[in-house]
Order: structure tokens, then sequence, then C-alpha cells
């Protein structure tokens, strides 16, 4: 695999735990600011069994995992584009 297919794998994957990270910590209260219901409805539709996996009784479990997802992947890109040091500083980096 190629340097530039390498590291569009990895941004889908961090995108996609990104979501599920984000949607895991929008609650209720959350669905009057404009965009939240429309972005929630996409994340849905892209991750149905993901999400389904954050409703059920091992939601914890499965956020837990999407994060510790997050972070790796965010730590992958960041080594590889500005070093071992910056991706040491930033990690763990959840922001969502």
């Amino acid at each position: 695999m190629k340097t530039k297919e390498l590291i569009k794998a990895l941004q889908e994957k961090e995108n996609k735990y990104f979501d599920l990270v984000w949607y895991a910590r929008s609650g209720p209260e959350n669905d009057k600011i404009k965009g939240v219901k429309e972005n929630k409805q996409r994340i849905e539709t892209l991750y149905p069994n993901e999400v389904n996996n954050l409703q059920n009784e091992r939601g914890d479990w499965e956020h837990g995992f999407n994060s510790g997802m997050l972070a790796a992947f965010r730590y992958i890109l960041t080594l590889s584009e500005m070093g071992k040091e910056t991706a040491d500083d930033e990690f763990p980096n959840l922001d969502s």
C-alpha cells in the first residue's frame, strides 16, 4: 500500500471514531443546537450497528473502545505528520 493510500485509510478510520465519540457525547439536551440532530442522523445512517452498540447495556464499553480507537488513530496520524515528540505530547487527543 502506498503512503497516500495508507494515510487516507487511517484518516477514514479516525473520522469514523471521531463521529462515534461525538455521537456518544451529544446528549438529547444538545438537540436544540443547530445541526446536532442532522449530524446524529448522519452518523446513525453511516454506522447503524455501532450506534446500536452505544445504546445497549454495553454502551459504556463501546464508548471506551471508540475513544481508544480515536486516540490511537490520531496518534498514528500525528506521528506521520508531525513526528514522535508532538504525537507523544498530544496523546491521547480525544477532542470532539
